[in-house]
């Protein structure tokens, strides 16, 4: 690497000077250090950013990081993560803004054939032939001071990010997929910071098919029991009560402190807490019927739909084969089955808006190629021979034209 600037931050003068400098830039590295061991959400550590030939680590414990928000909304600098999900749902946390213009390595690599959750030490290694120490991988951040070879492996996680940016941007332009990349990190940062809090995360613990619509309600205000009285006591969740025992307790509504410490999870309860948990189960009980949540189904077997979103996953995975990216940037399991169940309705276009696949960049990707096969303008041939044993061909018989990089597509569906 060339001669590099590097600095640590502890004051609020200096972080604003930093972000202040950060505006007149391009791009911008960033990467955090964070522990959630025995928490309701993660500690935010250490905040590592990078400008090219400034890279600064930045102690959170005494540096306020809401300036860092200018930044990260600023359009005109493009902000580079690896896998940074968690990172930007905690740094949304710490400075209330969201970021625009990201680009994330992990996923620009599953554009490129990497795989779907490529590691930064292997694209450290492939571009920059560079092998990054993992000796403080499991370090403890919340120490201070931090030694130089804690500073050392945290920076790493921003000095190296410009190099793998460089490549892949540049295997991207060539193949025609950066419209394609940078529309999926968006797509994620939308998912990241959608509000979670939607009034069926009970739904989440599964296996409620068995429960009515009254035990549904009960599981419903305990869960939400749960996580606030997690979050005051800055706990985690399973700490509280765990899965299996809010499941067990809506079904077997126990009335008393006895009844209660009958279910397995919930015996070392305190005093108080069982006190509030025999109160929740009341109050949801006296809720009306139409405050209920609706029962769950659990969806049955259908050998017609799973055959065809099989079938279906079949011609994903041969055109993800094709592209040379990762299946599941293209369509999921879940996304699947739904396109199948709509094929299987008669493909009403009132609802042919709700598929992912069918916007965007993979409209161009997959999206077509499905709709050609649902209207039998595409068709699959066996084909021992060709790649994932099979061939699309048009009504024809003859194949199209095999290409490993179609046109980049227009954003619109």
């Amino acid at each position: 690497m060339r001669h590099c600037y590097v600095m640590w931050i502890d004051n609020d003068r200096a972080f604003q000077d930093f972000c202040r400098q950060a505006l007149t830039h391009t791009e911008l590295t960033v990467d955090l250090e964070f522990q959630g061991e025995g928490r309701y959400m993660p500690l935010v550590c250490l905040v590592q950013l990078g400008l090219r030939q400034t890279f600064v680590a930045v102690d959170p414990f005494r540096v306020n990081l809401a300036p860092l928000g200018d930044v990260l909304t600023d359009a005109r600098v493009r902000k580079i993560f690896h896998a940074g999900a968690q990172d930007i749902t905690l740094l949304r946390r710490e400075t209330g803004a969201v970021p625009v213009n990201v680009f994330d390595t992990q996923i620009a690599a599953a554009f490129l054939g990497y795989g779907e959750a490529t590691g930064y030490a292997a694209l450290v290694q492939r571009f920059t032939k560079v092998s990054l120490s993992k000796k403080q991988q499991f370090t403890d951040w919340t120490r201070r001071p931090l030694l130089p070879e804690q500073l050392e492996y945290a920076l790493n996680d921003v000095r190296y990010l410009f190099p793998v940016y460089d490549e892949l941007l540049k295997e991207l332009d060539r193949r025609g997929r950066t419209t394609w990349a940078l529309d999926a990190c968006a797509d994620v940062v939308a998912q990241t910071v959608k509000g979670r809090e939607t009034g069926q995360e009970y739904l989440r613990i599964g296996k409620l098919g068995g429960l009515s619509r009254r035990e549904l309600a009960v599981l419903r205000e305990l869960y939400q029991w749960r996580e606030e009285t997690a979050r005051s006591r800055n706990r985690p969740v399973g700490s509280i009560l765990h899965d299996d025992a809010l499941r067990q307790i809506a079904y077997t509504l126990p009335r008393t402190e006895a009844a209660l410490r009958q279910v397995r999870g919930a015996t070392n309860l305190s005093r108080e807490a069982v006190l509030e948990v025999l109160a929740v189960i009341q109050q949801a009980l006296a809720l009306p019927e139409s405050e209920w949540p609706e029962a769950v189904t659990v969806r049955e077997y259908d050998p017609t739909l799973d055959g065809l979103a099989a079938l279906l996953g079949a011609v994903v995975r041969l055109q993800a084969g094709a592209l040379d990216i990762a299946p599941n940037l293209l369509a999921t399991r879940d996304d699947l089955l739904r396109f199948a169940a709509w094929a299987l309705q008669g493909s009403p276009p009132d609802k042919a808006g709700e598929f992912p696949m069918l916007h965007s960049w993979r409209r161009a990707a997959i999206g077509n190629l499905l709709l050609d096969l649902v209207a039998g303008k595409s068709l699959l041939q066996i084909a021992p021979t060709a790649p994932g044993g099979l061939r699309i061909l048009s009504p024809g018989g003859s194949a199209p034209e095999a290409s490993t990089d179609p046109p980049v597509p227009k954003t619109t569906p």
